[in-house]
């Protein structure tokens, strides 16, 4: 089974996540003794602080200077974690936020969010306006959808892909969180596992192979194929 890193801030010197290609080769190294082997750099892009345009040229410019620097056995897809604000929708094209050259796109939202209809008519726009998938990032984060999976459900009905952190998922974690999420994977509310790794001390890559074990052990082998075969199919569509 190939293992995929759909959500991760490895992409060095950009964000808050890795601060030197050292430490970025240091954590792709630490996901390829887990034995994954794809990779999605996912790079914050605040809306409300700088253009589309201006992200797409700055974040260019960081992966081809990390490029040379690539381990040749790890496969790796750019892409975007877009924090949605209204200022997003003053772009006509978001072509080049998405997960490489795929329909999707990763779109965080504030966590205090109760995913009213105005944040539910931000989905519809990237999806109807754009033809756009949506990816929910760090579906734990979102306490209104912790609380109500009914809403999950309704993000699901609409076509959205739902990610969840590795972090959760690993020994030390809450196990009241990691119950609640064990269940939604479960129900098939949960699509697919990222790290969000920032850093070995901020949602560290070392989490992966936790959360694999944990969730082959409490949902079953075929529920981890089941989101391995969709992050497949995002990662693939990507390249």
């Amino acid at each position: 089974m190939q293992f995929y890193d759909m959500h991760s801030h490895i992409l060095p010197e950009f964000d808050d996540g890795a601060k030197s290609v050292d430490e970025s080769i240091s954590m792709l190294d630490c996901l390829k003794k887990q034995s994954v082997t794809n990779v999605c750099f996912t790079p914050h892009f605040y809306t409300n602080e700088m253009s589309a345009e201006d992200f797409v040229e700055k974040r260019r410019e960081a992966y081809e200077k990390f490029l040379p620097h690539k381990p040749d056995d790890m496969n790796i897809v750019l892409g975007t974690e877009v924090y949605v604000t209204k200022f997003l929708f003053s772009n006509d094209d978001l072509s080049e936020l998405t997960y490489g050259k795929s329909k999707y796109i990763l779109t965080e939202y504030s966590y205090g969010s109760s995913f009213s209809d105005k944040t539910m008519n931000y989905f519809y726009m990237l999806i109807e306006n754009h033809k756009l998938i949506p990816v929910l990032p760090h579906v734990e984060r979102y306490s209104a959808l912790m609380d109500d999976p009914s809403l999950i459900r309704e993000l699901k009905d609409m076509g959205v892909i739902i990610q969840t952190n590795a972090c959760n998922y690993a020994k030390k974690s809450s196990v009241f969180k990691r119950r609640k999420l064990l269940k939604l994977i479960n129900e098939g509310l949960i699509d697919i596992l990222g790290t969000d790794a920032h850093s070995f001390t901020h949602n560290t890559p070392e989490a992966y192979s936790q959360a694999v074990e944990c969730i082959n052990s409490k949902c079953g082998s075929s529920t981890l194929k089941r989101m391995m075969n969709t992050a497949e199919k995002i990662f693939n569509s990507a390249v």
